[in-house]
């Protein structure tokens, strides 16, 4: 056998042998209801359906601030910071401004998350659960970035605590949700090796 054909069969044991550490941490975090009272592939369900109401009220309501004359809370005046130049030029620019444009853009990116979970749970689509997970956790820190920017406190902190424990207790059923899909597909590969 070639160099890199041993190469190939070790890089092959190696991501097996990963892979297997990898099911055996989640098989010990792995979550067997969603809620309590609820299996995992209804309360996957059950997330996607309240992910989504409440991602069209937050663009029901941005749609409602940005058409006031005034200027709100969540979206107010821009900072602005302004440079004297040595010639005497004055400059004018933006330090941060929240765009309404770009929060309603990550509701509706939450809208359709919520609706590939939806897929991935009815019809156990193993790579929309994942993609789930990836899009959840870029929403997630795209909306708690942009909260920061807008305001540094302990109280936007404080606000933001509960809203990332779901989350994070929403992932959790997610990849539990996972971890049964695999069981399961190994389950049946291993009765249909022996029957062969």
């Amino acid at each position: 056998m070639s160099s890199a054909g041993k190469t190939l069969v070790c890089s092959q044991t190696g991501a097996k042998s990963r892979l297997q550490a990898i099911r055996r941490n989640l098989n010990t975090i792995r979550l067997n209801s969603c809620l309590y009272f609820f299996n995992l592939e209804k309360g996957c369900r059950i997330i996607a359906t309240f992910e989504a109401f409440v991602s069209v009220v937050q663009i029901c309501s941005f749609c409602h601030l940005v058409n006031q004359p005034t200027p709100s809370a969540i979206f107010p005046d821009p900072y602005w910071v302004t440079r004297i130049d040595r010639d005497g030029i004055i400059k004018r620019f933006f330090l941060y401004r929240t765009n309404a444009n770009f929060r309603m853009g990550l509701a509706l990116v939450t809208v359709l998350n919520s609706v590939l979970l939806f897929i991935g749970s009815k019809w156990r689509y193993q790579v929309c659960l994942f993609l789930w997970i990836y899009i959840s956790l870029f929403t997630t820190l795209m909306t708690n970035i942009n909260d920061t920017m807008r305001n540094i406190s302990v109280t936007q902190f404080l606000s933001t605590l509960p809203s990332l424990t779901t989350t994070a207790y929403f992932l959790m059923v997610v990849a539990s949700l996972i971890c049964k899909f695999q069981t399961q597909s190994d389950d049946l590969n291993s009765s249909e090796s022996e029957e062969l």
